[in-house]
């Protein structure tokens, strides 16, 4: 039998496994493929630490985004079994 799929997405990474996961989600029938096993060592966002914050003096429009991943980051952890995302605070020093 022959499957259909609405979308393929290629490369799973951060992005591309974002993209199946809110695909499925709508319904979609979504087939994902990526060069390397799941959950590999070789990306750009692999490893156990990543910042996150809201303070972004640099571009202070991209706050109102940054809100928002902060509202899917926590609805993810929910729908987890995994930790995923802890909220620690920070200090940042620099020269005036």
């Amino acid at each position: 039998m022959k499957t259909v799929f609405d979308a393929i997405v290629i490369g799973l990474g951060a992005m591309g496994s974002s993209a199946c996961c809110h695909l499925a989600r709508r319904g979609l029938m979504v087939f994902g493929l990526d060069q390397h096993s799941l959950a590999h060592d070789r990306g750009s966002s692999h490893g156990e630490t990543r910042l996150i914050r809201k303070a972004y003096f640099e571009k202070p429009d991209y706050v109102p985004l940054l809100c928002i991943a902060f509202e899917l980051w926590t609805q993810l952890q929910s729908e987890c079994a995994e930790a995923l995302f802890e909220c620690n605070g920070l200090v940042s020093v620099a020269p005036a």
